[in-house]
C-alpha cells in the first residue's frame, strides 16, 4: 500500500479482474475477568471505546505512552469512541488503568509463541487460502501477485521522532472507504454482505485495484501489482 510516481503512470490495460481487499479482523470484546479500571473501581466499556483501550493496553510497556503529545491526542479520539455517560465518568487519562488489559494481550502473544504444530499449520493453511483467493489478480489474461491485499487494521498512530499527530486514532477502513477499479467486464469484487464500496472505477490508465484516504494525514493509499509483476 503505497503513494508515488508510479500510480498514475499511462498505461493501458485491457482488462484487469480482482477479489477486492481482505478487511481487518472485526473487534472481539475482553473476556469478563479483564477489567478496565477508573480511579481504582472496575468500569465495563462499550465495545466501541473497549476497542480503542486496547490499543493504549498493548502499548502500555512502550516509551510513547509516557509522551504527552501521544497521550493528549489519544484521551481526545478515545473519548470520541465514548458514550455521552463514559465520557461524563472518564475525565482524567491519569485515573484509567489499562494493566489487566496489557497483561492479557501479553499472554495472547506469549500463547501465540506456545502453538502446537498442528495450530501453526492450521494458521498456515488460512493464510494460504487467503492468498490464493485474493493475492492474485486476472491482468490482460495473466494471472498476477498483488502487492499487499490486506487492509491495515485500526490502531494509535505513532509516527517519527515527536510526530504531533502521535497517540491519534487510526481508524478501522470499512467498505464504504474503498475505491475499487477494475475493468466494466470483469467480474467485479463484491463487498462483505450488509455493505457497499464507496465507488467502482474503471481507468484502465492506472496501476492500483483499490484506494482509500487515511484518516490520520489525509493521504491516499493503494493496493497495488507486486513489485515482481509485469506491470509495477
Amino acid at each position: 500500500m503505497v503513494g508515488g510516481g508510479t500510480i498514475h503512470r499511462r498505461i493501458q490495460m485491457a482488462f484487469l479482474e480482482h477479489k477486492g481487499p481482505v478487511f481487518a479482523a472485526p473487534y472481539e470484546a475482553m473476556p469478563d475477568k479483564v477489567k478496565f479500571y477508573y480511579d481504582g473501581k472496575p468500569m465495563k466499556l462499550k465495545p466501541p471505546a473497549e476497542e480503542v483501550a486496547t490499543f493504549f493496553a498493548k502499548m502500555l510497556d512502550h516509551e510513547y505512552t509516557t509522551k504527552d503529545i501521544f497521550r493528549k491526542n489519544f484521551f481526545k479520539d478515545w473519548r470520541k469512541e465514548m458514550t455521552s455517560e463514559e465520557k461524563s465518568k472518564l475525565s482524567d487519562l491519569n485515573k484509567c488503568d489499562f494493566g489487566e488489559m496489557s497483561e492479557y494481550f501479553k499472554a495472547q502473544s506469549e500463547a501465540r509463541k506456545q502453538m502446537s504444530k498442528e495450530e501453526k499449520q492450521k494458521l498456515k493453511e488460512e493464510n494460504e487460502r487467503l492468498l490464493q483467493e485474493y493475492g492474485f489478480c486476472i491482468m490482460d489474461n495473466h494471472k498476477e501477485r498483488i502487492g499487499n491485499f490486506r487492509i491495515e487494521p485500526p490502531g494509535l498512530f505513532r509516527g517519527r521522532g515527536d510526530h504531533p499527530k502521535m497517540g491519534m486514532l487510526k481508524r478501522r477502513i470499512r467498505p464504504e472507504d474503498i475505491i475499487i477499479n477494475c475493468s466494466k467486464d470483469s467480474k467485479q469484487p463484491k463487498p462483505p454482505p450488509g455493505t457497499k464500496w464507496k465507488e467502482v472505477r474503471h481507468d484502465n490508465k492506472v496501476t492500483w485495484l483499490a484506494s482509500w484516504t487515511e484518516n490520520i494525514q489525509g493521504s491516499i493509499k493503494y493496493i497495488m501489482l507486486n513489485p515482481s509483476s509485469r506491470i509495477k
